[in-house]
């Protein structure tokens, strides 16, 4: 049996890969948000939640896109928050902007209940990582995901 190298805070989120679609660069992840990550008496996702779920699903998308040769780092991320999240299923969507040899554009989405809490925009640099899990993603949190293929 393989190892699950599935980061400790996609464990806590609960974080699922649902598609990743080749054909238009994008990536659409699932999140569970319990009161442990809520403020205002557990009623309230907490900002660095929000931007954990949309910064983890721009990041592997471009890991998916470019075969797990490149770990995008963050240079900035810019988050709205455009309503309060709670607990419970939240849904979100990343899209690459434009993808370079060094640098790459992503933007999210995250949605509860069909609306649209919280967008983001990040400049990603682009850094080659010996020793990176390959697999992590298709071995546990996507290992159910729909693939769309080119």
């Amino acid at each position: 049996m393989k190892k699950d190298h599935t980061p400790e805070y996609m464990k806590q989120l609960s974080g699922k890969v649902l598609e990743i679609n080749f054909k238009t660069q994008s990536l659409k992840m699932s999140f569970l948000a319990t009161k442990d990550i809520c403020h205002s008496n557990g009623t309230i996702i907490q900002g660095g939640f929000t931007t954990v779920m949309m910064d983890s699903c721009m990041a592997f998308l471009i890991m998916e896109l470019t075969d797990f040769i490149y770990t995008p780092m963050s240079i900035d991320i810019n988050v709205s928050f455009l309503a309060a999240g709670h607990p419970g299923a939240l849904e979100c969507r990343s899209k690459i902007v434009k993808l370079g040899k060094s640098i790459g554009f992503a933007k999210a989405e995250l949605h509860q209940d069909g609306n649209l809490i919280a967008t983001a925009s990040s400049s990603l640099k682009l850094v080659k990582l010996e020793g990176v899990q390959k697999d992590f993603l298709k071995d546990n949190i996507a290992k159910e995901a729909k693939i769309i293929k080119p």
